[in-house]
Protein backbone atom coordinates (compact mmCIF):
# COMPACT_ATOMS: atom_id res chain seq x y z
CA UNK A 1 0.00 0.00 0.00
CA UNK A 2 2.62 2.21 0.18
CA UNK A 3 3.46 2.42 -3.28
CA UNK A 4 -0.13 4.18 -3.95
CA UNK A 5 0.84 6.77 -1.17
CA UNK A 6 4.17 7.33 -2.72
CA UNK A 7 2.54 7.70 -6.36
CA UNK A 8 -0.63 10.33 -4.78
CA UNK A 9 2.45 12.53 -3.53
CA UNK A 10 4.30 12.58 -6.56
CA UNK A 11 1.24 13.31 -9.22
CA UNK A 12 -1.37 14.65 -6.30
CA UNK A 13 -1.55 18.10 -8.75
CA UNK A 14 -3.12 16.27 -11.73
CA UNK A 15 -6.25 16.35 -9.80
CA UNK A 16 -7.08 19.81 -10.78
CA UNK A 17 -6.39 19.29 -14.55
CA UNK A 18 -8.29 16.12 -14.32
CA UNK A 19 -11.32 17.69 -12.85
CA UNK A 20 -11.02 20.80 -14.93
CA UNK A 21 -11.33 18.05 -17.53
CA UNK A 22 -14.41 16.50 -16.10
CA UNK A 23 -16.28 19.62 -15.41
CA UNK A 24 -16.08 21.17 -18.73
CA UNK A 25 -16.70 17.98 -20.59
CA UNK A 26 -19.55 17.99 -17.71
CA UNK A 27 -20.66 21.71 -18.57
CA UNK A 28 -20.08 21.03 -22.82
CA UNK A 29 -22.60 17.79 -22.59
CA UNK A 30 -25.28 19.97 -20.73
CA UNK A 31 -25.17 22.90 -23.14
CA UNK A 32 -25.14 20.42 -26.04
CA UNK A 33 -28.36 18.88 -24.20
CA UNK A 34 -29.73 22.35 -23.72
CA UNK A 35 -28.79 23.09 -27.61
CA UNK A 36 -30.45 20.23 -28.68
CA UNK A 37 -33.99 20.35 -26.38
CA UNK A 38 -34.58 23.56 -27.97
CA UNK A 39 -33.96 22.50 -31.77
CA UNK A 40 -36.24 19.84 -30.70
CA UNK A 41 -39.07 22.48 -29.61
CA UNK A 42 -38.32 24.41 -32.45
CA UNK A 43 -39.08 21.28 -34.60
CA UNK A 44 -42.44 20.99 -32.97
CA UNK A 45 -43.49 24.65 -33.66
CA UNK A 46 -42.43 23.89 -37.41
CA UNK A 47 -44.58 20.58 -37.62
CA UNK A 48 -47.68 22.28 -35.82
CA UNK A 49 -47.16 25.13 -38.55
CA UNK A 50 -47.06 27.97 -35.78
CA UNK A 51 -44.35 30.24 -35.67
CA UNK A 52 -41.41 29.79 -32.07
CA UNK A 53 -41.93 32.18 -30.40
CA UNK A 54 -38.90 35.02 -30.85
CA UNK A 55 -37.15 34.28 -27.19
CA UNK A 56 -36.80 30.97 -28.06
CA UNK A 57 -34.87 32.12 -31.47
CA UNK A 58 -33.14 34.44 -29.56
CA UNK A 59 -31.88 32.03 -27.13
CA UNK A 60 -30.99 29.75 -29.52
CA UNK A 61 -28.35 32.60 -31.00
CA UNK A 62 -27.13 33.55 -27.75
CA UNK A 63 -26.30 30.07 -26.66
CA UNK A 64 -24.05 29.44 -30.35
CA UNK A 65 -22.85 32.76 -30.00
CA UNK A 66 -21.34 31.50 -26.70
CA UNK A 67 -20.33 28.48 -27.84
CA UNK A 68 -18.11 29.20 -30.73
CA UNK A 69 -20.97 30.47 -33.52
CA UNK A 70 -18.41 34.06 -33.84
CA UNK A 71 -15.07 34.20 -34.20
CA UNK A 72 -12.61 35.58 -31.91
CA UNK A 73 -12.18 38.66 -33.74
CA UNK A 74 -15.99 39.49 -34.29
CA UNK A 75 -16.47 42.83 -32.24
CA UNK A 76 -19.06 45.16 -32.02
CA UNK A 77 -17.12 47.96 -30.69
CA UNK A 78 -20.18 48.54 -27.31
CA UNK A 79 -16.87 47.92 -24.91
CA UNK A 80 -19.06 45.76 -23.25
CA UNK A 81 -17.33 43.16 -21.58
CA UNK A 82 -20.25 41.86 -19.55
CA UNK A 83 -19.86 39.36 -16.73
CA UNK A 84 -16.08 40.42 -15.07
CA UNK A 85 -14.88 36.53 -15.76
CA UNK A 86 -11.62 38.19 -16.21
CA UNK A 87 -11.00 39.43 -13.03
CA UNK A 88 -12.12 36.21 -11.60
CA UNK A 89 -9.94 34.28 -13.68
CA UNK A 90 -6.85 36.93 -12.19
CA UNK A 91 -7.64 36.65 -8.66
CA UNK A 92 -8.11 32.58 -9.18
CA UNK A 93 -4.97 32.11 -10.42
CA UNK A 94 -3.17 35.03 -8.51
CA UNK A 95 -4.34 33.18 -4.69
CA UNK A 96 -3.13 29.99 -6.26
CA UNK A 97 0.15 31.07 -7.40
CA UNK A 98 0.72 32.56 -3.85
CA UNK A 99 -0.85 29.37 -2.14
CA UNK A 100 2.05 27.55 -4.66
CA UNK A 101 4.41 30.04 -3.48
CA UNK A 102 3.88 29.79 0.42
CA UNK A 103 4.00 25.73 0.02
CA UNK A 104 6.96 26.16 -1.47
CA UNK A 105 8.33 28.06 1.20
CA UNK A 106 7.35 26.62 4.47
CA UNK A 107 8.51 23.32 2.88
CA UNK A 108 5.01 21.51 3.90
CA UNK A 109 4.93 19.39 0.86
CA UNK A 110 8.39 18.35 -0.26
CA UNK A 111 10.11 20.03 -3.22
CA UNK A 112 10.14 23.33 -3.15
CA UNK A 113 11.40 23.74 -6.32
CA UNK A 114 8.50 22.33 -8.03
CA UNK A 115 6.13 24.39 -5.50
CA UNK A 116 7.80 27.51 -6.73
CA UNK A 117 7.83 25.89 -10.85
CA UNK A 118 4.36 25.46 -10.54
CA UNK A 119 3.54 28.76 -8.40
CA UNK A 120 5.38 30.73 -11.47
CA UNK A 121 3.00 28.82 -14.28
CA UNK A 122 0.22 30.02 -12.28
CA UNK A 123 1.85 33.58 -11.98
CA UNK A 124 2.60 33.88 -15.61
CA UNK A 125 -1.59 32.59 -16.69
CA UNK A 126 -2.72 35.30 -14.27
CA UNK A 127 -0.69 37.93 -15.66
CA UNK A 128 -2.09 36.46 -19.20
CA UNK A 129 -5.54 36.94 -18.19
CA UNK A 130 -5.28 39.99 -16.46
CA UNK A 131 -3.52 41.37 -19.88
CA UNK A 132 -6.21 39.77 -21.59
CA UNK A 133 -8.86 41.49 -19.63
CA UNK A 134 -7.70 44.77 -19.76
CA UNK A 135 -6.53 44.96 -23.17
CA UNK A 136 -8.20 42.36 -25.01
CA UNK A 137 -11.12 42.92 -27.23
CA UNK A 138 -14.47 42.86 -25.58
CA UNK A 139 -17.51 41.13 -27.07
CA UNK A 140 -20.70 42.21 -26.50
CA UNK A 141 -22.69 39.90 -25.19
Amino acid sequence: MDSFGEIFSSFWWLLFPLAFFLIAGWNSFMSYKRTKAKIELLKTYAAAGKEAPADLVASLNSETDRHGGREWHDNDGDGDSGGGSGVFLVVLFSGLSAIFAFAGYSGWLGDETSMYFVSMILGVLALAFLASSLFGKRRKR
